[in-house]
């Protein structure tokens, strides 16, 4: 017990100095982001399409891409520095996924001033496997949470800094567009930006005037999105700006229509996500010695699993919000619960082990209410926006496609796990703590299947725990 408070008061001292607590969350980004980066094939994936996008905007010819072009020209930008090899086409999404831990950490830190929730937040990020295997080639979903991210963190600067309001509304917009100018799913983010001014106003009174709000948040983003179109354009003339919408608008809404089987084999629907149920092998290939080299798009199933339990906490803070607002007379009614237990002297030697420490709880959490109660909601419309209208789609999506939503739940495990540690009971301190090391343990133990080490085929079935996930 000794040692564990001993590792709780470091871990918790690292989370409060950030200094050598940030520096640590960046350490791990970037070592495994960017360790042998060329290393696993010359080819992943889709890196099929996206780096030959990138190459042919750089040479001028003509390309039908699915998606707006913003993410191909910033992979040209790495083949124009390195060539046109892995490094080239990977680096520039490795730097953006090495960066989005710190982004988040200090979008929570400007949100909430709680250290412990950022420092939280961005190791979270930093131990995810899907998020770093998105980070390690050439692909173009990092950008969106990257440029999604920003605009949240650049809402947040608008609203607490009056002085500089201006140019941070108008850096929200160009973050904005830019996470839309990747993937129109990046339109989602805008809940997250309302209800970050709904928080600001409820709060502090503070939000943007209609002029920075017009300007900032709608005439920014559309013209960044209309402008990054120009390049492309240039390249592809015989089809104008609406023209082109509707093809890859058309794309999308029929692409896997009408076959009795699936288009891709892990095909995966969207309520199956939040479970982690149907990853996406990204690449296999047997080495000498029977060892394999296997790149998996999976989730850390720890941080998942426990994300969506977090998320339901979260959920039923809003509920716990309406009913005790429809309620009044709530707290009078649990006193006098609490006094009718204690009057039954067997009863109340039964319950009252379990009732005390839960109480205490509760009751740290209705000090901070109104706070936590913005907190929570921030998180759960945030992830509803980018998970629930998945289940209106008819074609074919991939696991990778919960990555913006994945983001939220994870803020939604740090949150609770951050209110865990802050608690004057030493159980649920140790219950926080065994959360972020059971994640932790999660990441090294399924880390070879993330950045394609190799690993005898005999123990690739350890790893492999469901059989979904082959």
């Amino acid at each position: 017990m000794e040692f564990l408070k001993r590792f709780t008061d470091r871990l918790i001292w690292l989370s409060e100095h950030p200094i050598f607590g940030v520096m640590a969350i960046a350490l791990v980004a970037f070592a495994t982001r960017f360790w042998n980066l060329d290393g696993t094939a010359d080819i992943v994936f889709d890196e099929v399409y996206y780096p030959k996008f990138a190459q042919n905007y750089l040479r001028g010819e003509p390309l039908f891409d699915a998606h707006p072009p913003l993410a191909k020209y910033i992979i040209a930008l790495g083949i124009q520095i390195f060539g046109y090899a892995p490094l080239g086409y990977r680096f520039m999404t490795a730097l953006a996924g090495s960066l989005l831990p710190l982004v988040t950490y200090e979008l929570v830190w400007q949100l909430s001033d709680r250290r412990s929730w950022a420092w939280l937040t961005g190791w979270f990020m930093a131990m995810d496997g899907l998020l770093l295997v998105e980070s390690r080639f050439g692909l173009i979903n990092i950008y969106i949470l990257l440029f999604g991210m920003l605009s949240q963190l650049c809402m947040v600067l608008a609203l607490r800094r009056s002085r500089q309001r201006w140019f941070w509304a108008i850096a929200t917009g160009l973050m904005l567009g830019a996470s839309i100018s990747t993937k129109w799913t990046g339109l989602a983010y805008i809940v997250g930006l309302v209800t970050l001014a709904g928080y600001a106003w409820s709060n502090y009174r503070q939000t943007l005037n209609m002029a920075q709000f017009l300007i900032g948040l709608i005439i920014v983003p559309i013209a960044f999105y209309l402008v990054q179109w120009i390049p492309h354009l240039m390249i592809n003339p015989e089809r104008n700006l609406w023209e082109l919408h509707h093809q890859i608008f058309g794309f999308h809404q029929n692409l896997g229509v009408g076959k009795t089987e699936p288009v891709h084999p892990y095909c995966s629907p969207w309520w199956s996500w939040v479970l982690l149920i149907r990853p996406v092998a990204y690449f296999f290939e047997y080495r000498a010695n029977s060892t394999v080299e296997f790149v998996h798009a999976m989730g850390n199933p720890f941080l998942y699993w426990l994300s969506a339990i977090a998320l339901l906490v979260c959920l039923g803070l809003l509920l716990g919000k309406l009913i005790a607002s429809r309620l009044k007379s709530l707290p009078q009614l649990l006193a006098k619960l609490g006094i009718n237990l204690l009057r039954h002297p067997k009863l109340s030697m039964n319950v009252l082990p379990y009732v005390q420490p839960s109480a205490v709880l509760l009751t740290e959490i209705y000090i901070q209410w109104r706070s936590l109660f913005w907190f929570a909601l921030y998180v759960t419309t945030s992830f509803a926006a980018h998970w629930l209208p998945w289940s209106l789609s008819r074609r074919c999506i991939f696991l990778y496609h919960y990555m913006p939503a994945s983001t939220f739940a994870f803020m939604a495990l740090a949150l609770v796990v951050s209110i865990m540690w802050q608690s004057n009971l030493k159980i649920f301190r140790a219950i926080g703590i065994g959360i972020f090391g059971i994640v932790a343990i999660a990441f090294i133990f399924w880390l070879p299947i993330y950045i394609g080490l190799p690993i005898s085929s005999n123990y690739l079935p350890v790893l492999m725990w469901f059989r979904s996930w082959i």
